[in-house]
């Protein structure tokens, strides 16, 4: 059982990384450990370059405003939904099951946002995620 937990606590610490911010997104019965990415070369690199991405967790990419913000499955290895969301964290786009065959193309929300979460596909299905909902984090 110790060694089943230190490999769970080793690979969400190599996912994560030290010294990087988390938050946990709940929506609705199901909650989310979320990397925050902030910084400019952070939120470029995004979740580029992993085989995948552990279970119950996901991305959060916190601007300082509202703005347009488009996302791409550049360097992406595995297929996801994108959440985007304005400054009252509120949903203004579910983009889901977005697949790393999608490069080069974009996806812009039709609102602004000043914060966009990346969950594994399939995910903000079945929790439930859609415009309009308030999430918490």
């Amino acid at each position: 059982m110790a060694a089943l937990l230190l490999l769970v606590v080793l690979t969400f610490v190599r996912f994560f990384g030290p010294g990087n911010g988390m938050a946990t997104l709940q929506a609705g019965r199901h909650g989310y450990h979320l990397q925050i990415v902030t910084t400019a070369q952070g939120q470029q690199k995004g979740l580029g370059g992993r085989a995948s991405m552990p279970e119950g967790s996901g991305m959060l990419f916190a601007f300082p405003t509202e703005a347009p913000r488009c996302f791409w499955m550049k360097d992406m290895q595995f297929p996801l939904d994108i959440i985007w969301l304005n400054t009252q964290k509120q949903v203004v786009h579910v983009e889901p099951e977005v697949s790393p065959a999608t490069f080069p193309d974009t996806f812009c929300p039709p609102e602004p946002a000043q914060y966009v979460i990346e969950l594994n596909s399939g995910e903000a299905a079945r929790a439930g995620i859609h415009t309009g909902e308030t999430l918490t984090f």
